[in-house]
C-alpha cells in the first residue's frame, strides 16, 4: 500500500512540475513578445505622427488583445468542462471496479 501511495505521490508531483514547467515557459514566451511588442512601436511610432493617432492605435491594439483574452477564457471553460467529465468517468469506472490498479499502472506508463 505504502508503495501505491509512494507512486501517486511521485506522479502527481511530475505533473505538478510539468505544469510549472510549462506556466514559465508561457511567461518567458509572453515576456519576449512584449519585448517584440515595444521593439516594433519603436520602428511604428514617428515623431511626426499625431498623438490622437498614436492613442487610437493604441486602442484598437487594447481591443485585439482583449478579444484574444476572452476567446483563451472560453476554451479554459471548454477545457475545464471536459476534464470534469473525463474524472467523472474515470471515478465510476473505478467505483464500479472494472479496472484495478495494476491496469492502471500499466495504462500510465509512469517514465
Amino acid at each position: 500500500m505504502d508503495s501505491i501511495l509512494n507512486l501517486i505521490r511521485k506522479m502527481r508531483r511530475k505533473n505538478k512540475i510539468k505544469r510549472e514547467m510549462n506556466d514559465n515557459e508561457r511567461k518567458i514566451r509572453d515576456n519576449r513578445k512584449r519585448i517584440e511588442l515595444i521593439e516594433n512601436l519603436f520602428e511604428y511610432l514617428k515623431p511626426n505622427m499625431s498623438y490622437n493617432y498614436i492613442i487610437d492605435l493604441l486602442n484598437n491594439m487594447k481591443y485585439d488583445y482583449e478579444d484574444r483574452v476572452d476567446d483563451h477564457i472560453i476554451k479554459n471553460a471548454e477545457l475545464g468542462k471536459e476534464r470534469r467529465e473525463i474524472n467523472r468517468l474515470i471515478k465510476d469506472i473505478l467505483k464500479n471496479k472494472k479496472i484495478n490498479i495494476t491496469q492502471i499502472n500499466k495504462a500510465i506508463k509512469i517514465s
